[in-house]
């Protein structure tokens, strides 16, 4: 059974989104890609939701959240280069 909740966009492979849930990043969720947002993109953050049978019912593009998150590793990349 599929966890509702924050995912993290890993990677596409071939039509299929591979997805880690953030909680636990070792668990891999498969989902198409047309059942994605349109403009989602390798590390982006999402929160999705499913239903009973493990259909997906719905996903969100966390706009803010992947923006912050990717600031936080830019900002860790820079501190450890000026080491």
């Amino acid at each position: 059974m599929n966890l509702p909740g924050k995912y993290t966009l890993d990677r596409f492979e071939k039509d299929m989104a591979v997805l880690l849930f953030r909680d636990d990043e070792t668990k891999e969720v498969l989902l198409s890609k047309e059942s994605l947002p349109s403009n989602a993109a390798e590390g982006d953050l999402l929160f999705v939701k499913f239903n009973e049978d493990g259909s997906v019912q719905h996903v969100k593009l966390l706009e803010e959240e992947t923006e912050a998150a990717r600031k936080k590793v830019e900002d860790l990349l820079n501190k450890l280069k000026k080491k």
